[in-house]
């Protein structure tokens, strides 16, 4: 893959420095246009870390589940902690917790985070690379370049351009955290007492204000803690399961979030100058054909008005159609067809979009009388004078121009 090149760059020819390239690409220069600078905002960028999790899921057991038992006809709190590497290395030795006086901790709760693991029903697909679509997008309206105007008194200025602040975040990592949360009662029946309180918060919502994260309690196992010349303690391990989101403030050196304005383009309008009508004939100039089909915004312009162009007009333009006319009389055919409407105008389709055939010769149009109509049927009246013969029944009479 080509490499990001900052510093070896001509800047005379905008041409990167074929000595530094990485790869058979070229080198990808730096957009000047993307870097917005974000120290005059106050827009915090977002972060969530697995300190914040752990942070709310303790804050969740003390503040909203309130663990209590009952000792000796009273309600006595029972404190949470979380499991640093002092106290879990004396758990694991010894079972139990103690305090700097050496006196047995009970009733208390211990945390300890055991895993982090990628959710696999969300997994993201970005190898190598942040993928640019996996973002959320959020818009302000007002900004420095989109300000309210005074409408009691309003300075004349130009019309401003509608601009939007953009911030654009990324999408979190879901994973999910696993958790132990131990227990320590000095009889069973304070245990029990204790279990039945956290319960019934299985699949809640745990955590404080926006962290809020999916948690459910797994198989609760207990055991009895008998060491000589101490109390007994009964012991519970609940397992925990958190879907929890990651985010840091930076990934692959980049700000997870970012600060972009509204796109405002620049379109060129492609003016084709044509001699005569638009519509003054069955043909289409092929300078139009060609600007329009490339995908410009083409303007027609004529000595006497100027049409943007667009699908309707051109399906009107290039629908050219043949009927055949029915033999009425030595000089008038009729025809069982109605004339189309044209878009721009609103007009039914003049005499001069039609051509007329007799036996496969073009007739001038000097040679017959007729006023095309959209509402009834096509009576053509030839000038036999100028035409030179007669029409016959067996001559084939075709008109060929816009029909409906």
């Amino acid at each position: 893959m080509p490499n990001i090149n900052r510093n070896n760059i001509d800047r005379k020819t905008n041409k990167p420095n074929p000595d530094r390239t990485g790869g058979m690409r070229p080198d990808i220069i730096l957009n000047r246009a993307e870097q917005i600078r974000r120290d005059d905002d106050i827009i915090r960028t977002t972060k969530r870390s697995l300190y914040d999790i752990d942070y709310a899921i303790k804050w969740y057991i003390e503040n909203e589940i309130r663990p209590q038992i009952i000792d000796q006809e009273r309600l006595l709190p029972v404190p949470v902690i979380f499991a640093a590497g002092e106290k879990w290395d004396n758990v694991r030795k010894l079972g139990y917790i103690r305090d700097e006086k050496g006196m047995l901790q009970s009733p208390v709760i211990m945390l300890k985070r055991n895993s982090v693991t990628e959710r696999d029903s969300v997994r993201g697909l970005d190898v190598n690379h942040v993928l640019s679509e996996n973002v959320r997008i959020y818009k302000t309206k007002y900004n420095e370049r989109n300000k309210y105007q005074d409408e009691l008194f309003p300075i004349p200025l130009n019309e401003p351009q509608p601009s939007e602040k953009v911030y654009i975040a990324d999408i979190p990592k879901y994973v999910n955290i696993e958790y132990e949360m131990m227990l320590w009662c000095d009889f069973t029946e304070q245990m029990n007492y204790l279990v039945d309180q956290i319960l019934p918060y299985s699949r809640y919502a745990w955590g404080n204000e926006a962290n809020r994260f999916s948690t459910s309690l797994g198989q609760i196992s207990f055991e009895t803690v008998n060491t000589v010349g101490e109390d007994r303690l009964v012991r519970a391990t609940i397992p925990i399961t958190v879907l929890g989101t990651l985010l840091s403030e930076q990934e692959v050196r980049r700000s997870t979030l970012r600060k972009a304005y509204s796109v405002k383009k620049v379109t060129f309008e492609n003016i084709v100058d044509i001699d005569g009508d638009l519509f003054g004939s069955t043909t289409v100039s092929s300078k139009v054909l060609t600007a329009y089909a490339a995908g410009q915004n083409v303007t027609v312009s004529t000595p006497t008005a100027s049409t943007k162009l667009d699908p309707a007009i051109m399906a009107y333009l290039t629908n050219i159609t043949e009927q055949l006319a029915v033999y009425s009389s030595s000089t008038t055919v009729t025809i069982a067809a109605n004339a189309a409407i044209n878009p721009v105008l609103l007009t039914t389709a003049t005499k001069n979009e039609f051509d007329i055939y007799v036996n496969g010769q073009y007739i001038d149009k000097s040679a017959y009388t007729w006023t095309p109509s959209d509402i009834s049927s096509q009576i053509i009246i030839f000038d036999t004078n100028i035409l030179g013969y007669q029409i016959d029944a067996s001559d084939i009479i075709i008109v060929k121009g816009r029909w409906a």
